[in-house]
């Protein structure tokens, strides 16, 4: 009889274990699948705001385009979109920043462009040189209504500190896809310097301080087309300045030529 009791508590036990083990799989699968609805409704809410961060900034940029950047506010972003303020600047701080995101955008296709032909195996250093001024160039003028918005932006006196800031971002940016050209030239022994990378640095800032005076003509541009002619110089004698600092062949730095500002004042004055 003791025997007989044994052996049924311990089929009962085993009953037990196995419900408990399906319960326990019960347990976990609903867990998983709450977890999942959870993980799911995340991913909607977070591609959701990168939806509206971007419809933010392709209004801005509309606005800054038809208005032009000092004439457009933030009351005007929210008005065209019918957002709150609340939602607005859940996204952006202020205007500044919305016109530091579109820059932030613009700039880094620019990168993307320089590190494609930085990494080409096919080009030789002066190749490389000359195509990562005239691709940049290209697109500038692809995109001459961004230029304006951000050259009318940047070079507006209450704007100093945006500007050194996107200036500064630029430079570092490309220092190390300029540095490592400058290196191939070295190594081709086309270029006669010590330090790519501090050559590249001193490059890029000497860069800096031309466009910056040829900004300045530019938003002169529309009214005054012939200001074409001091810009394109500008950008001569930059361009015999990096070939004598390169210690490169003469003549070798011939990125962009008058043609090219002649195209960009042509479709400035025409748009």
């Amino acid at each position: 009889m003791g025997e007989i009791c044994n052996n049924f508590i311990n089929v009962y036990e085993e009953k037990i274990k196995k419900i408990d083990i399906i319960n326990t799989q019960i347990f976990i699968d609903r867990r998983s699948v709450s977890k999942n609805k959870d993980m799911n409704e995340m991913t909607r809410i977070v591609k959701k705001a990168k939806e509206r961060r971007k419809e933010i900034l392709q209004k801005a940029q509309e606005l800054f385009f038809k208005q032009g950047y000092n004439h457009t506010s933030v009351n005007m972003v929210i008005e065209a979109l019918s957002i709150s303020k609340g939602a607005f600047y859940h996204y952006f701080k202020s205007k500044e920043e919305l016109l530091d995101c579109l820059a932030e955008e613009f700039t880094q296709k620019i990168i993307n462009l320089i590190e494609k032909i930085t990494n080409n195996p096919n080009l030789n250093a002066i190749e490389k040189l000359n195509r990562m001024y005239k691709e940049s160039g290209n697109y500038k003028v692809e995109n001459i209504d961004f230029i304006m918005t951000m050259t009318e932006a940047l070079y507006n006196s209450k704007n100093l500190l945006l500007r050194y800031k996107f200036d500064h971002k630029t430079v570092n940016d490309v220092l190390p896809f300029m540095t490592a050209i400058f290196q191939q030239g070295q190594d081709e022994g086309v270029f006669n310097i010590d330090n790519p990378e501090a050559t590249a640095r001193i490059v890029l800032l000497l860069g800096v301080n031309i466009g910056e005076h040829n900004a300045k003509l530019l938003l002169q541009l529309k009214n005054n087309p012939e200001k074409i002619d001091e810009m394109h110089e500008h950008f001569m004698v930059y361009q015999k300045s990096v070939e004598r600092i390169l210690g490169a062949p003469q003549g070798s730095f011939q990125a962009i030529n008058k043609k090219f500002f002649e195209t960009f004042r042509d479709k400035l004055v025409n748009s």
